[in-house]
């Protein structure tokens, strides 16, 4: 262990009334020990800011310190307020990196950067070439790319760079599994400041009416104020800070409040405008999302109005975008807002929910990783040489589907093969810095410009329309924003591309010479899975299943669309489409030709009863044209007379009773007679094997009226192995031969009765009825008068003889005088002609 040499007071004087002061010295030591340390420090400890500022005048980091800050506003923030300790500029010692804007230096020692910023530094040169510590800051926020960068850093210290130091922040380690994946790491813990913050929980009378109650609560809050500071709101997001922004604006008098929202699609100037000090000492009521739970200091804040609700978005693999849900807050995020209350002093925290529902809160926010779209990530491990995400030490595993999709979509935009390796076109579009989807239209924009020269600058300027946040809303149609994109940082982004594919081009001339069927072509080519078809006066089917509606007359007319964005919100069916442009389906025909599937497809028309078909055209599941088919192919046509069969039953065929006999003897036969391997003809077990039996046979067949024609016993004898169909006429058969040379029928029913039909003269002198199943069913006599109606229904033919026979006697043989009824039927000679006949027969024999 080297040792590390004191530093002078003076210089550190202004982290002493900080927590995190204390723990100076623990921390260096930690990191001189060990190139992977903890740190959990509260809110308010000084953990982003005089951390990192104590670390610039450690002799022993002599290279860069990197510190990932999740949010571009605390970025900037962070930067500008170290850099205004060491008395310099920011881009001197200390810069930063945000998407859309860099200040460092060849002097800068300290970089604070975003997520996505450092995942690329990482790419772009994984032995961190003069970087001696990498710092992630607020790591309990569980960003995507913070749980990436992470996983990467790791990988970089454990194979090139074992001198790297890595130090995790976070301000509660509550469902972090930080010390599973960095289980040598020291863990050092501050408390943070420790100014009482009194809490109170004012809940609205009703779920639907939070946001006006909480207008109400900070009005009258601020009517008679418990302290002295400006007041911090949470709320979900935008919209609803607008509102109640407007509606503190009608109430509070504008000479003694300032009201300001905080979110992070607002523009830098406006973030500053949040954070800073009110010029004309005003009372500063902000408005914020979680954006500025932790990281951010809002001076003189020390009263707290907590809504008690964050706007959660959550990946929905089949439709490709976020469902927005409004939930309530986890205990962890609950305490980190009011502790912002009790940054500088004591505060006050009310809290707009039952105080009794705080226990049934979640503990901590699920990570992003479980809810995130998760394509970029995927591109990024490609690049890396992984083909799984789980092959990174992650914090926490992606949901399998989530990362099958993002995997599928990169192969459907041929950016990784079949083997998730990047392809030559994934690494071009990696390196351009943006969406997959955006890169890949791009990308395809240099070909298209060969002939079309305005279309590459044109896809620059949407690529930078798409990616903007807190752009004026001018509606849906995003040829509507052309003239946006042509100024300030759309335009200096869209120029960053056009710099990076290596070509020239005209923007000005792009965006006069842009057509919607142009923007419409482009974006197809980065979001294929959102073609759109027009349903309905407003709806529109997207070509991964999902139904959207657009807000806009123009675009709601259309035949065809390309949605760029729209979102799912809880509790409505249909997405609400945010950008979208129409859409020429002649380029189906050539551009756009590859995102086209043929389907064959047969089935029965229900009104002339025949097979029909038609080719469809498809871009995913929805259709572009149709042609009716004229010539079938015998195999899709079998198959379409079994699907048919399978959806209406055998009754399409002709069952008759020759066949239904045969079904019963079988099942007869499969329950009584186990030494032999019966075949099951039930109606479920035929419906189940239609390839086997019924198929072979349904050659030149295509219409229901031939279907009735085929002889199904015929069919089913074929199906049947020769022996069993000889056993089963010894076993079960279908006739008795009677002692008068007559075969009488043997009919089986449904309870497994055999019954055998014959006239009652012709069962004279029997004394038992016959049996069948190699003597183990008893064949039910059913004894018929000489018209052939039933008289009788008998196992037991001594007992009806001895009795019942008696009175069928007394009734038949007036009626039937010509027959024999004799006295003693059990000793008579069985006939089957008239008594006349039979005596007639009986002297020739004599």
């Amino acid at each position: 262990m080297s040792t590390l040499r004191p530093i002078s007071v003076k210089k550190v004087a202004i982290l002493s009334h900080l927590p995190i002061h204390d723990l100076l010295p623990a921390l260096r030591k930690a990191l001189n020990e060990s190139t992977q340390v903890i740190l959990e420090a509260s809110t308010g400890a000084g953990k982003s800011t005089a951390l990192p500022l104590a670390m610039l005048d450690w002799p022993e980091i002599t290279g860069r310190i990197i510190m990932l800050e999740p949010r571009r506003v605390a970025a900037r923030s962070i930067a500008h307020f170290i850099a205004k300790q060491r008395k310099q500029s920011v881009g001197d010692e200390v810069g930063f990196r945000v998407r859309g804007e860099t200040k460092v230096g060849r002097n800068t020692r300290l970089e604070i950067v975003t997520e996505g910023v450092l995942t690329r530094m990482i790419q772009a040169d994984p032995e961190l070439t003069g970087v001696d510590v990498v710092i992630f800051d607020e790591i309990h926020e569980r960003h995507l790319t913070t749980d990436l960068s992470l996983a990467l850093a790791l990988e970089v210290q454990a194979s090139v760079r074992e001198d790297l130091r890595i130090l995790a922040m976070s301000a509660t380690l509550t469902g972090l599994p930080l010390n599973e994946l960095m289980p040598d790491a020291p863990h050092i813990q501050s408390q943070g400041r420790s100014y009482p913050v009194s809490i109170s929980y004012q809940a609205p009378k009703t779920a639907a009416d939070w946001l006006t109650h909480m207008g109400s609560t900070i009005t009258e809050l601020l009517s008679a104020p418990p302290l002295a500071g400006n007041l911090l709101a949470f709320l979900p997001g935008k919209g609803e800070i607008n509102k109640l922004q407007q509606y503190l604006n009608d109430r509070l008098d504008s000479r003694q409040f300032l009201v300001t929202p905080l979110y992070g699609a607002m523009s830098p100037a406006a973030q500053d405008l949040a954070l800073a000090e009110d010029s004309q000492g005003r009372v500063k009521v902000v408005l914020a999302t979680n954006v500025a739970e932790s990281s951010l200091t809002i001076p003189g804040v020390t009263m707290v109005v907590d809504s008690g609700w964050h706007r959660q978005a959550s990946y929905q693999p089949r439709s490709g975008v976020n469902l927005l849900r409004l939930n309530r807050i986890s205990q962890t995020s609950a305490v980190q807002r009011s502790g912002r209350a009790g940054r500088t002093a004591a505060g006050w925290c009310v809290r707009l929910w039952p105080a009794e529902t705080f226990d049934r809160q979640a503990l901590a926010e699920d990570p992003s990783i479980l809810h995130a779209d998760l394509t970029a990530m995927a591109l990024d491990a490609s690049l890396w040489g992984v083909r799984q995400l789980t092959d990174l030490p992650l914090l926490t595993p992606p949901p399998s589907v989530h990362e099958a999709q993002a995997w599928q979509l990169l192969q459907d935009l041929t950016l990784v093969d079949s083997q998730r390796k990047l392809t030559p076109l994934g690494r071009q579009a990696h390196s351009l810095g943006c969406d997959p989807r955006l890169a890949h239209m791009l990308l395809a924009s240099v070909t298209l410009a060969q002939s079309q020269p305005h279309l590459l600058a044109l896809a620059c300027l949407l690529a930078s329309i798409i990616e903007a946040r807190g752009l004026p809303n001018k509606g849906a149609d995003i040829f509507d924003y052309l003239g946006v994109a042509q100024s300030g940082p759309l335009l200096q982004q869209a120029g960053k591309w056009l710099t990076k594919l290596g070509v020239g081009g005209d923007f000005a001339k792009a965006a006069l010479a842009a057509h919607p069927s142009d923007i419409g072509l482009l974006l197809a080519l980065a979001f294929p899975d959102r073609i759109a078809k027009r349903r309905s006066s407003d709806g529109f089917l997207l070509a991964n299943g999902t139904g959207v509606t657009v807000d806009c007359a123009a675009l709601s007319q259309q035949a065809w669309l390309v949605v760029a964005d729209f979102q799912l919100h809880q509790g409505q069916a249909a997405g609400r489409v945010y950008l979208a442009s129409p859409l020429d389906p002649a380029h189906f025909n050539d551009a756009l030709a590859h995102l086209v599937t043929r389907h064959s497809l047969l089935g029965f028309d229900d009104n002339t009863q025949r097979v029909s078909g038609k080719n469809e055209w498809r871009i995913g599941q929805v259709l572009w044209r149709e042609q009716a088919l004229t010539t079938f192919d015998p195999a899709m046509v079998q198959q379409a007379l079994l699907q048919q069969i399978a959806r209406k039953g055998v009754n399409l065929l002709t069952i008759t009773d020759d066949v239904k006999q045969l079904q019963l003897r079988l099942a007869i036969a499969r329950h009584k007679d186990t030494n032999h391997s019966w075949p099951d003809f039930s109606d479920s077990a035929l419906m189940a094997s239609l390839d086997t039996w019924l198929a072979p046979y349904l050659i030149n067949i295509n219409s229901v009226a031939q279907l009735a024609k085929l002889d199904v016993l015929a069919m089913l004898h074929g199906a049947l192995p020769w022996p069993l169909l000889t056993n089963l006429d010894n076993y079960l058969p279908v006739s008795w031969k009677m002692a008068t040379g007559s075969r009488a029928p043997i009919r089986y029913d449904d309870a497994g009765r055999a019954l055998l039909s014959v006239r009652l003269q012709e069962a004279l002198g029997l004394a038992a009825s016959p049996k069948v199943a190699n003597g183990e069913l008893t064949v039910t006599m059913e004894l018929l008068s000489p018209a052939r109606r039933p008289l009788a229904l008998t196992q037991d033919l001594a007992s009806f003889w001895a009795g019942p026979y008696v009175e069928v006697k007394k009734e038949m043989k007036g009626r039937y005088p010509k027959h024999l009824w004799p006295d003693n039927p059990q000793d008579s000679e069985p006939t089957k002609h008239t008594k006349k006949r039979t005596q007639e027969l009986a002297a020739k024999k004599s």
